[in-house]
């Protein structure tokens, strides 16, 4: 378990602010691996004063854990990552739900909407003692049963609504930030293209999908120097953040850009709701096999296409613009989402249904 992990909930349970593991972390730890469906970690919070939450902060900080409000979807919820200096985090960090109190249980919100829990499934003065390697986790006092029954709410953050979904003025706005980026991208000279869910909205639906909420780019990454100059052009147009490999054994480090992230700006210095996550690309081979493959990183979890879909770059015209899509775009595509690719599902998460995770023999 990491090691911060296990400092933060010695730190709650010290301070008598009571917890429960909770959503994918919960199930995960019922089938036997914390980390099974995300190396974060998902905390529920009973309620507490605002004072404890205050001298909490300051017991966290003491060592090294930040603790910082967050709003989703105007819900509050809490943060918590480890910072050993000020320039330096921990990829890392716990998701803290706080439950809200009702006669008869609590109610989180849970993947873009509130979900119940009874008293009598889930009580505070009733919780169980998990041992993990040494550790001491918080759980509901049936925390099998509990699973069982309240999965499908447990996991709806991997299936959450979204503030953006792609109306028909969202998606004029969506489709002119996807050519701005195209237009840039090209000007750098960069191998990329279209993937995810707007490469199948292009091939399936010849549009968006409308309960999509953002666009999906990838790219070849080819020299710390293109990085570099990409990341310096994109700035001078849009807000763009970057993110690294998560500081985990289970997850391939292949170098040092895993996704860039490209909103619009909003005011100069901030940025709007919607987003372009560009996805890198490292040309490597699996564990223990020869083929040379693409490996990335997405929700998490190692992924990798094969090699051919980007020997080649095409094109296609979509809302009266060429954009760059891979070679045999429709096999990249059923590699992803499967045969069945153009039946449209709206539940459907990548940590958990994509076919480009690497899943070990």
């Amino acid at each position: 378990m990491n090691n911060f992990f296990f400092t933060a909930l010695k730190i709650l349970r010290l301070s008598n602010i009571r917890y429960t593991i909770g959503a994918e972390s919960l199930v995960g730890l019922v089938e036997e691996d914390l980390y099974k469906y995300t190396h974060n970690l998902r905390v529920y919070l009973f309620p507490t004063s605002f004072l404890s939450l205050i001298i909490l902060a300051f017991k966290l900080l003491f060592s090294g854990i930040i603790l910082k409000p967050k709003f989703n979807h105007g819900n509050l919820y809490y943060k918590l990552r480890y910072k050993p200096s000020p320039l330096k985090k921990e990829t890392t960090f716990i998701s803290i739900t706080p439950l809200k109190t009702t006669e008869s249980g609590y109610i989180a919100f849970l993947g873009g909407h509130d979900t119940f829990f009874p008293i009598e499934e889930l009580n505070e003065h009733s919780l169980h003692t998990f041992k993990l390697d040494d550790h001491s986790l918080s759980v509901p006092s049936n925390y099998n049963q509990f699973v069982e029954k309240y999965r499908n709410e447990l996991m709806s953050g991997f299936y959450q609504k979204h503030q953006v979904q792609f109306d028909s003025e969202s998606e004029k706005i969506a489709v002119r930030f996807m050519h701005e980026n195209v237009r840039v991208m090209n000007e750098i000279g960069i191998d990329f293209w279209i993937e995810g869910g707007t490469l199948l909205g292009a091939l399936r639906d010849q549009k968006l999908i409308p309960w999509d909420h953002d666009l999906d780019f990838g790219m070849k990454y080819e020299s710390e120097a293109q990085m570099k100059q990409l990341i310096r052009k994109l700035r001078r147009h849009f807000y763009v953040s970057v993110r690294s490999f998560p500081k985990t054994s289970k997850i391939w480090h292949l170098g040092n850009y895993r996704v860039l992230k490209i909103f619009p700006r909003k005011y100069l210095f901030f940025k709007e709701d919607l987003c372009l996550d560009l996805f890198v690309y490292y040309e490597g081979t699996l564990p223990g096999k020869d083929e040379i493959v693409y490996k990335y990183v997405v929700w998490d979890r190692n992924a990798y296409h094969r090699k051919e879909f980007f020997d080649t770059i095409n094109s296609i015209n979509f809302y009266g613009g060429d954009v760059p899509v891979p070679a045999k775009a429709e096999e990249f595509i059923e590699v992803k989402y499967g045969k069945d690719w153009r039946t449209p599902i709206k539940e459907w998460n990548v940590a958990l249904d994509d076919g480009s995770i690497y899943r070990a023999d």
